[in-house]
């Protein structure tokens, strides 16, 4: 039994160093040369001018709402600690975001350990591992990175605090909840639903939720207090208009579309260029998303299920480079196609635990549906879905066995 033990131990150890290993190799070949766009910008006036800002008019820097706070912060907190020169510093930030993803994979079989036996719990923890897109998200600049790794965290304590309420648990939930909304401002909605979820079928008491819910607000407190000195208003970020334009316009696919018409750009050169900027920029690409929607509900409706199915499995109509390579497109589709069954047996056991997984899920596919699905985004849902799979596969054998042992 002791060996039995030790073995399984050292495969985990092998896992993890077989992660990390592959990230090393694979980046070395395919990564990021500079941080570009937004967080380009973003982390630019950070140092430049201790200011989160991404719009500059007439040498005055405006506050954003642009994009959550999360990323950007963490390239600042590494350039300043660092103080590495441009390349020096994209490896330091890649090198990073490769301990977080070899991490996370240790994270996932513990998470696995909740419905599997170790045996099964590292086999998921190996497919996870070497699945090419999530080796290939190390080497992009890209919040993903973070988002991935503290989404897996949730799930962890999400579980531990079921089980378990004591005052640790619940202040490292608690923080991993707030960090996340300030990766992802959609993480406010899931968040709250599984909760009231949780609450509602008293798997909580309500004096645990209060507490956990003033450590997560005492967490975003900080960027919430600035963005209301900023533009009178509490919020995250202000990108709802523009994101739900970006996914439901004439030219909107499964990705979206970004590049507006001359009646928006209009609308948007006559803005006062003042704090409100941002905001009022997105109003109006909020009212345009909203007409088009109320013109032509069915074809948005259509459009709407098409970034489910593309979100579950894979996106006929890409048209991101290289993505349909083999490598890339086929076990995502595998584990999508396998993940099927299980997603329907998982709810019904059971184990309240199911019924969790299987609700953060449901959310973040009608959630990012909403707007756009980027070829990213599979990462969010890629854990659930080797679960699911393993549950599924797990599930039909067992039934083929009971009817061999009934004949």
């Amino acid at each position: 039994m002791i060996k039995k033990i030790n073995i399984q131990n050292n495969l985990i150890a092998g896992i993890i160093l077989l992660s990390f290993i592959l990230r090393i190799v694979f980046v070395f070949f395919v990564r990021d040369s500079a941080i570009e766009n937004e967080w380009g910008i973003l982390l630019n006036n950070l140092i430049e001018h201790k200011s989160y800002s991404f719009y500059t008019f007439d040498s005055q820097l405006l506050p954003s709402a642009y994009m959550p706070p999360m990323y950007a912060f963490f390239l600042y907190i590494i350039k300043i600690i660092s103080n590495f020169e441009q390349n020096h510093f994209i490896y330091l930030i890649i090198f990073i975001q490769i301990l977080i993803s070899t991490f996370s994979v240790y994270i996932f079989f513990q998470i696995n350990r909740n419905f599997f036996s170790k045996k099964l719990s590292i086999i998921n923890s190996i497919i996870y591992s070497i699945v090419p897109l999530n080796i290939y998200a190390c080497g992009q600049i890209s919040s993903v990175n973070l988002q991935i790794f503290l989404s897996l965290l949730f799930l962890k304590f999400l579980f531990l605090i079921l089980k378990n309420q004591n005052t640790k648990n619940i202040i490292y939930f608690s923080i991993i909840s707030g960090l996340l909304m300030l990766t992802r401002g959609e993480f406010i909605l899931i968040f709250s639903i599984i909760f009231l979820f949780i609450f509602l079928n008293k798997k909580i008491k309500i004096g645990i939720l209060a507490r956990i819910i003033v450590i997560v607000i005492l967490v975003i407190s900080p960027y919430l207090i600035r963005n209301y000195i900023q533009f009178n208003e509490v919020f995250i970020v202000k990108t709802l208009g523009y994101n739900l334009w970006k996914g439901n316009n004439k030219l909107s696919s499964v990705e979206g579309y970004e590049n507006y018409n001359e009646v928006i750009k209009v609308k948007i050169d006559n803005l006062k260029k003042n704090n409100f900027y941002e905001i009022n920029k997105d109003n109006i690409f909020l009212e345009e998303a909203i007409n088009n929607i109320k013109k032509d509900s069915l074809a948005y409706t259509n459009l709407f299920f098409k970034k489910i199915i593309s979100y579950y499995f894979v996106n006929s109509d890409s048209n991101y480079p290289n993505y349909y390579n083999f490598f890339h497109i086929f076990p995502l589709l595998l584990i999508s196609i396998l993940s099927l069954p299980g997603f329907f047996i998982f709810c019904i056991k059971g184990k309240f635990e199911n019924k969790c997984l299987f609700l953060y899920l449901v959310l973040n596919l009608i959630i990012f549906s909403i707007f756009f699905i980027l070829p990213r985004y599979k990462l969010v849902i890629l854990p659930v879905q080797i679960i699911f799979a393993t549950y599924a596969i797990e599930y039909v054998l067992n039934k083929i066995k009971i009817n061999i042992l009934n004949k």
